[in-house]
């Protein structure tokens, strides 16, 4: 698995399935068929179109004949709105009945450590021990009245 450098900005790393901003702490997850997806277009980034066939085929494999163009297209556009809530508007374009192909605007470069995230979370902690406390004195409160 590899992390790549979207644009200097956003770092793409396959194996935690997550984008994040370079300057930033913000970090968006991805599903498993997202990440995959987005993947794929990095890889073949260098072709002039990445046919949609060949995309249905690397996402579903064999059942590929069964995957309707609409699951490609809401992958695809949820892909287009998690890097646009980056700041990575057009990332790759559709090629009309045909495909995608990467911006040729966009520089991908491929980055051997993904920088280590430190995840900052405000509000409440609570150990498991103190959750099954509160949990087990919730269902008890529920029970009784």
């Amino acid at each position: 698995m590899s992390n790549y450098l979207l644009n200097k900005m956003c770092i793409f790393n396959e194996n935690a399935k997550e984008l994040k901003l370079v300057d930033s702490d913000v970090i968006i997850k991805l599903t498993s068929m997202r990440a995959r997806c987005l993947s794929y277009i990095i890889e073949h980034a260098n072709e002039d179109v990445i046919e949609k066939s060949s995309l249905s085929q690397a996402l579903w494999g064999k059942r590929s004949q069964f995957a309707s163009d609409a699951s490609l297209t809401q992958t695809l556009y949820l892909i287009r709105k998690d890097l646009k809530t980056l700041g990575l508007d057009d990332f790759f374009i559709t090629v009309p009945r045909s495909g995608i192909r990467v911006n040729d605007t966009v520089q991908i470069e491929k980055i051997e450590k993904a920088p280590e995230v430190v995840y900052h979370r405000k509000g409440l902690y609570l150990t498991s021990g103190a959750l099954i406390l509160f949990l087990i004195a919730l269902g008890t409160l529920f029970f009784l009245y």
